[in-house]
């Protein structure tokens, strides 16, 4: 160092510290060290020792910044299902986990009556209560990168915020489609079944069917079962004695067209005891969406929600069987006068079912496959629904929604894609509810949310950042919900 590098060096020293004691104040004699004749506060020391580095810990609040409230409502914002469910944060601690306690009254006093002029009043009963219970569920995500991507993506603040933003928005989405199906399911975790006998190849392929382990022939790779999907299988829908303890298995790609539609799955390998109708879930070697120990450890969704009991008998630690008013209105589509047609006569009687014999007043949305949208589109034009004439510069065509009057309300119809195959379910949004802590967070724990990979006794080069996700999916009152089964995807 020159003589004047050192004089401006020296001339610096004694302006900041001049700022310092302008914005600050004197800092006390006695937290203040001696450097020459200049008494310099320690933070200054520190910060001429360490620099301006841009550590994992910036990088921490930036990423933060990106992720945390924006990162859940982006996920909400896009969902098929996911946004209509209302939020509801009145959430419990209690002794097993966070939960919501619940009280369902099921029968009212009845103490209303005509009585003649001299008569005695009315004597109220005793009306039903029943405590139910909705127990969260945590959802994990986490994004990793090696010491060379992250070198190359921390060169600056805007290298990390670009970084940040494409490798979020990965994120977003693979949080986003786990979500979503959860949102259609009933807590299973089931994927699909394993439909017939495995071949160990090469290629080593898995044929399947029967989407969320329900029976269908068709589409098994429906709830989202694609490239670079982990999966591991089990001869229980509780996810008891999963097949070798748990061996996983990587998805290569898969063949929607094969296995007479259901689907056939390219795997890395065959897990040791696949069979024919084993049930399929999301999972590796070290954990899954199974349920554990019989406790099903992903949400409830619409599918155990608005149900009968033929699907999920207990819900939100209700018995359907022993309450008959927990169960959702249903209606087999398949059955005449409808016969598989998505007529709008079949989602009036349903509407209908919901406000007589569910005491609702009627759906506000309603849910159905993209091919029963299609077979909608196709019943309407044909009594010449969406306007009888045509533009006059072209001839239009498709549609753009569909909005049918039931009695004095519109309902939205919406295409989801991960339903299960000719579902339609009818919801009152008022009833539905999301109960959860906070949106999504990236763990910080231990003071930033980047931490070294290492395997046993080794430390990787690598990093790796995790977040969760606490919530549950309710309905406050199943029977004000309807579900049609059997219609016709074969409209066109």
């Amino acid at each position: 160092m020159t003589l004047r590098t050192f004089r401006w060096s020296a001339v610096a020293a004694i302006l900041l510290i001049a700022l310092w004691s302008i914005a600050f104040g004197d800092a006390g004699g006695a937290h203040q060290v001696a450097v020459g004749s200049v008494h310099m506060d320690p933070r200054w020391i520190a910060m001429f020792a360490i620099g301006a580095t841009f550590d994992t810990a910036a990088a921490d609040a930036m990423l933060k910044v990106v992720s945390d409230d924006a990162f859940f409502d982006s996920v909400v914002t896009h969902s098929d299902v996911l946004d209509i469910y209302e939020q509801n944060s009145n959430v419990r601690e209690g002794p097993h986990g966070r939960y919501v306690e619940l009280s369902n009254m099921f029968g009212y006093n009845e103490a209303v009556g005509a009585r003649h002029e001299r008569g005695f009043l009315p004597i109220p009963g005793n009306p039903t209560f029943v405590n139910g219970r909705v127990k969260l569920k945590k959802t994990l995500a986490v994004a990793q990168m090696t010491y060379d991507v992250m070198k190359q993506a921390m060169r600056s603040k805007a290298a990390f915020a670009d970084w940040a933003e494409a490798e979020l928005t990965k994120t977003e989405k693979s949080l986003r489609d786990d979500l979503d199906r959860q949102a259609i399911g009933y807590g299973s975790g089931i994927l699909c079944r394993v439909d017939g006998s495995a071949a160990a190849g090469p290629p080593a392929t898995i044929p399947i069917d029967a989407p969320y382990g329900l029976v269908s022939d068709t589409k098994g790779w429906l709830p989202g079962i694609r490239r670079g999907t982990s999966l591991v299988f089990g001869p229980n829908p509780d996810g008891a004695n999963l097949r070798n303890n748990g061996e996983s298995c990587t998805v290569l790609s898969v063949n929607k067209a094969g296995n007479a539609g259901g689907g056939i799955l390219t795997v890395d390998h065959i897990p040791v005891g696949v069979v024919d109708n084993d049930y399929v879930f999301k999972g590796d070697d070290l954990g899954s969406n199974a349920p554990f120990q019989g406790v099903e450890v992903e949400m409830i969704g619409i599918e155990g929600q608005v149900d009968n009991g033929s699907i999920l008998q207990t819900f939100q630690n209700i018995d359907r069987v022993q309450y008959p008013e927990w169960n959702s209105q249903f209606l087999d589509g398949s059955l005449a006068p409808y016969s598989g047609l998505a007529k709008d006569t079949a989602f009036m009687q349903l509407n209908d079912d919901i406000v007589e014999l569910g005491g609702g007043d009627g759906a506000t949305h309603a849910l159905v496959t993209r091919a029963v949208f299609r077979n909608i589109y196709v019943q309407i034009r044909g009594f010449a629904g969406f306007g009888a004439l045509l533009s006059p510069e072209n001839t239009r065509a498709g549609v753009r929604g569909i909005k049918i009057w039931l009695g004095d309300k519109q309902v939205e119809f919406r295409a989801c894609s991960k339903l299960f195959p000719g579902r339609a379910f009818m919801l009152d949004r008022t009833q539905l509810r999301r109960y959860h802590l906070e949106g999504y967070e990236w763990d910080d724990t231990t003071g930033a949310i980047w931490r070294q990979i290492a395997v046993g006794q080794g430390v990787k080069d690598e990093f790796f950042a995790y977040g969760r996700t606490i919530m549950e999916l309710g309905n406050q009152d199943p029977q004000k919900h309807g579900k049609i089964a059997g219609l016709s995807e074969a409209q066109a």
